[in-house]
């Protein structure tokens, strides 16, 4: 969370595959630790966290870590949506070692955790199509700054106190001033 746009770019450079310490896909996790830097965020953000939203790309199911919908729980309490995408096939494999591993993505949790907070279900399954969901879902996320006039607060008080002050003369001097 934030808006210092190199900070995020040396932070995603400094990504590395996995969680610590946990293995496999922890959908459950990532949830989990999105929500801590949300909450991270400031001494403010702890007590009452900004508005923010999750972007959570998987290519497998859920395999360790906090369960996924125990997670979404979570998410629901802090009032923080998570847009889910599946990015992948149901006969997906990695190649560890030398060997083929089956990696089938889980859809139908993905999409139960997008509905249960509140966020999109997408699906991709190529590149293409991974980057039409995120122009998709960054039409939805972000924030903007609208200027709004205000002096009309400051003339209606400036106007209560003139009356105060009309009727204040008119009660001790028996005039207007």
């Amino acid at each position: 969370p934030g808006t210092d746009r190199e900070a995020l770019h040396d932070g995603i450079g400094r990504l590395a595959e996995g969680i610590t310490g946990v293995q496999g896909t922890a959908i459950g996790e990532a949830i989990n630790t999105s929500l801590g830097a949300v909450k991270g965020l400031d001494s403010q953000a702890a007590k009452d966290p900004p508005p923010a939203r999750i972007v959570l790309l998987s290519d497998g199911a859920n395999t360790s870590g906090l369960d996924p919908m125990e997670a979404a729980g979570e998410a629901v309490a802090a009032k923080v949506p998570v847009h889910t995408i599946s990015f992948g096939t149901p006969g997906g494999f990695v190649d560890q070692g030398g060997r083929p591993i089956q990696v089938p993505v889980d859809g139908q949790t993905l999409e139960a955790v997008a509905q249960e907070t509140g966020g999109m279900f997408h699906e991709a399954s190529t590149s293409d199509e991974l980057r039409a969901v995120y122009d998709d879902i960054g039409t939805s996320v972000g924030y903007r700054t609208e200027r709004q006039d205000v002096s009309a607060r400051f003339i209606g008080l400036g106007l209560v106190l003139a009356m105060g002050a009309a009727a204040g003369s008119m009660r001790w001097f028996s005039r207007l001033p």
